[in-house]
């Protein structure tokens, strides 16, 4: 039987955070950053910013600022960052922000007291109206550091859900919005857990637990606190108590190439240690044998490269070795995974991006590989003409003129053709088709790759993976980029932007592109 409420911590620490040479809180095991990063210019909320936890050597917690969401998604409103004080005497940094268009400045506080880290949220000037029940303090905390471990809140146990299972409500728009796993002063997070127990009391008012993931895939668990109406000062304060093992190092890295080497060419390997490590005096080159045995051929002292960020670096040189096989390289205890030495060793690196990676991109055509459709035909809707002097997101915009022959919102024939999937989402971005062609073409003139994996079929609309055709593959692609680049002028009489969706809800779309849109063209009328 397990009692959670009387949790013993076990293997508990409490060294000093102080601020180090880079700005940042740090002790054994534990880096407090504020503010060191900043959202992201492109895509706002990253999880990369404001006030973030790295706890033994993982990014646990991230985005501790004032937001107007419990779980904030990733286009929510984000302040503006203003300056960042250090204060080593006091070991204090205090961070000012502001969001413009509420006229709500605010300054956040981080300072290592006895007891822990304190967090406070300072104004100047009472929370505007429109912001009261609004505005709060989060600190969002990785899903994948606390699934399924436990936590107390006010000392009453709960467990991390591995699936998203936090309440929902809706409110009188017909929104959803989270409601709280749990409620009160004060959370543990993972108490049977000492590489990752962190301690959240408030002294200010209560706290609540959300589960982000409801809301976006992308989500994590939030801590917040609502900001209180009709008061100045130090309006939030929280006490944060980081469990460190003192003895705990991170487990070094060591970086190589994992398609292999030439014999002919240079092989150097990183080695990425904690700064707290002492170097080994020795690195290691084993040769696996065809019975498992691993033989040392060589080994070195690596070299000091130098310090970067969180980590010191080390190179360690085996060019010496050029005879085939299969080697790894271990180095205090740490062994790689296999690789080669070999004359071959590029000669089949590419294909998989042929084969594989280029079909899967394929715009306005359903993809299949043996039992998986990767996607069906999507887009055969394409396009509308965008409305003037429109800033739209992911970089798009429009200008004051439409600069083709149709009106705001008209539908531009012959665009449903050609054109792979920009990285990462479904819309087609003329720059980088343009970049593709060109490196294809470069590569078939130089190269005459004859290589045939995909069949490509444009009446069905269909292409089928590890399927030869009877046709070069790669003249196949150059062919279906080009297809989509000639549409745009057939149909506008230059090149465009791109294409890409018109609401920022079907751009976050992670289903198959196939059910982006309905793929119907309608009349105005």
């Amino acid at each position: 039987m397990v009692l959670l409420p009387f949790v013993t911590f076990a293997q508990s620490t409490h060294n000093s955070l102080q601020i180090n040479e880079l700005d940042y809180f740090e002790t054994t095991g534990v880096n407090v950053l504020v503010f060191s990063n900043w959202y992201d210019g492109n895509f706002s909320d990253s999880k990369i910013s404001s006030i973030e936890i790295i706890h033994h050597g993982v990014r646990t917690a991230t985005n501790g600022d004032v937001r107007f969401n419990p779980t904030p998604e990733q286009w929510d409103t984000i302040p503006k960052f203003l300056k960042r004080e250090i204060d080593r005497e006091n070991n204090r940094i205090t961070a000012y922000l502001t969001y413009p268009d509420y006229n709500f400045d605010y300054k956040i506080q981080a300072e290592h007291r006895e007891n822990g880290l304190t967090i406070a949220v300072a104004l100047d000037k009472p929370l505007p109206n429109k912001l009261k029940g609004v505005a709060g303090f989060n600190l969002e905390f990785l899903p994948a550091a606390y699934f399924e471990k436990s936590y107390l809140m006010d000392g009453k146990p709960g467990f991390f859900p591995l699936s998203p299972a936090g309440p929902m409500k809706v409110d009188s728009d017909g929104h959803t919005e989270p409601l709280p796993l749990a409620m009160g002063k004060r959370l543990i997070l993972a108490p049977e857990d000492p590489m990752r127990r962190i301690s959240v009391s408030s002294q200010t008012a209560e706290l609540s637990l959300y589960d982000g993931r409801n809301k976006a895939q992308n989500g994590w668990f939030v801590l917040r606190e609502l900001l209180p109406g009709n008061k100045t000062g130090k309006v939030i304060e929280w006490t944060l108590e980081i469990n460190s093992i003192s003895s705990w190092i991170r487990e070094p890295g060591i970086r190589y190439s994992q398609v292999g080497y030439h014999p002919k060419q240079q092989k150097v390997a990183v080695i990425e240690l904690d700064k707290n490590d002492t170097a080994a005096k020795t690195a290691k080159l084993l040769k696996i044998s065809s019975s498992g045995n691993m033989e040392v051929i060589f080994e070195n002292e690596p070299k000091s490269w130098g310090n970067y960020l969180r980590y010191k670096y080390y190179t360690f040189d085996f060019s010496r070795a050029n005879t085939e096989g299969l080697y790894a390289i271990e180095y205090s205890g740490t062994t790689t995974k296999p690789f080669r030495i070999g004359e071959d060793v590029f000669s089949n690196t590419w294909q998989p991006t042929l084969d594989v990676f280029f079909p899967v991109q394929m715009a306005h055509m359903t993809v299949n590989e043996a039992y998986r459709v990767w996607h069906g035909a999507a887009h055969l809707d394409d396009a509308l003409q965008a409305p003037v002097n429109h800033e739209h997101f992911d970089l798009y915009a429009q200008g004051p003129t439409t600069d083709s022959p149709y009106q705001p919102g008209e539908h531009i024939p012959g665009l449903n053709i050609g054109g792979w999937f920009d990285a990462g989402d479904y819309d087609i971005r003329t720059q980088t088709q343009y970049y593709v062609i060109l490196n294809l073409v470069q590569i078939w003139e130089r190269f005459g790759i004859n290589r045939d994996e995909t069949l490509v079929d444009y009446p069905g609309k269909f292409v089928d993976m590890h399927h030869p055709d009877g046709k070069a593959d790669i003249l196949q692609q150059i062919e279906h980029g080009t297809l989509a680049l000639l549409a745009q002028h057939r149909s506008v009489g230059h090149a465009i932007a791109g294409i890409i969706v018109p609401d920022l809800s079907q751009y976050t779309h992670l289903g198959d592109a196939l059910t982006m849109t309905d793929n119907l063209i309608y009349k105005p009328d």
